[in-house]
């Protein structure tokens, strides 16, 4: 004999199956990171959409406003990164050690007096790489 579910048993399920899928997509979502972009790749078509980059610090700036400037190259080419002081002064990485280090970087491409950056948006956006990975 065959298995029948009635109506508000398979209304049940399909709730379940959605929420548990919708509590899924939240959970992937947040640890989901932008593919790697290289730096001679960013242009102006990418001006609001959120990448990630990945090279050395080769200059470290702090503004007295607490913005947070880092210079990557990432042997294509060079890109500023901005960190404002609501993201910088929350970095698990001390701005004093960065330059030099080996980063990577998520955040939205912005064009400000002509170039291009990436606005950093969060603090977790900046993290330290070691060679080789």
């Amino acid at each position: 004999m065959g298995f029948i579910l009635n109506d508000r048993a398979l209304l049940i399920i399909s709730v379940l199956l959605g929420i548990a899928g919708f509590i899924g997509m939240i959970v992937s979502s947040a640890s989901l990171t932008p593919p790697v972009v290289r730096v001679s790749d960013v242009d102006r078509s990418m001006v609001d959409r959120e990448i990630t980059v990945e090279g050395t610090v080769e200059a470290v700036h702090e503004l007295e406003s607490g913005t947070l400037l880092l210079k990557i190259n990432d042997g294509t080419g060079t890109v500023t990164a901005v960190a404002f002081k609501s993201v910088s002064k929350g970095m698990e990485i001390s701005p004093e050690i960065l330059s030099g280090m080996r980063i990577q970087v998520t955040g939205r491409v912005k064009e400000y007096h002509g170039s291009l950056e990436i606005v950093v948006e969060k603090p977790s956006a900046i993290r330290s790489k070691s060679f080789g990975s």
